[in-house]
């Protein structure tokens, strides 16, 4: 019974006693794998596509749909820019705005998603807090020049290829502001929803 006993442990304690082969996958791509799985639809930011819910191209009445009544809307000549506030003490501010074509469609299509909360996250788990230098590492990041941006001490970088933009603040170059446009339209990531 002993021989027995011997020969079945024998394997086992030769197994833990053996050196661990190392994972094919490091510990910064386990963590970047459990931060994907952690983001939710409606957190997620899609460059060139959209943030949660709100989708590039759509009527603008989805958003509206999916968000209720903004806290404050500015129109004039077929364009429109929307706004809605957090209701906790930060006051994170979701902004939309959407372009009719005039003279081809009466329905007027969101163009712009912008977002300051850190709550929405790209697929590689870049939001508003991150530094430049981190964003730099996913995105090919062209500077804007935005005279309305400037005033307010921020940076404005795009990547019109993705079709997203990075509002950087001065001073900390932390992201304080993400925009969502269509890829390739350079007329998308020059408008100021500021």
């Amino acid at each position: 019974m002993k021989k027995i006993f011997v020969i079945m442990v024998a394997p086992l304690m030769m197994a833990c006693n053996s050196p661990a082969t190392k994972s094919s996958v490091d510990s910064t791509d386990t963590d970047s794998i459990a931060l994907k799985a952690e983001i939710k639809p409606d957190q997620m930011i899609k460059p060139g596509q959209g943030i949660g819910h709100l989708t590039i191209g759509l009527p603008v009445d989805s958003a509206m749909a999916k968000l209720g009544q903004p806290d404050s809307s500015d129109a004039a000549m077929g364009s429109s820019l929307m706004a809605w506030y957090s209701k906790d003490t930060h006051k994170y501010r979701t902004a939309v705005f959407a372009r009719r074509n005039m003279g081809n469609e009466e329905i007027s299509r969101i163009k712009l998603i912008m977002v300051n909360s850190p709550w929405f996250k790209t697929e590689d788990s870049i939001g508003t807090g991150k530094l430049l230098t981190d964003i730099e590492k996913h995105y090919k990041l062209k500077p804007v020049d935005n005279a309305t941006a400037t005033e307010k001490g921020l940076l404005v970088f795009d990547d019109n290829d993705k079709g997203i933009t990075f509002d950087i603040d001065k001073q900390s170059k932390k992201c304080v502001a993400i925009t969502v446009h269509k890829a390739h339209d350079s007329a998308g990531s020059y408008l100021d929803i500021h």
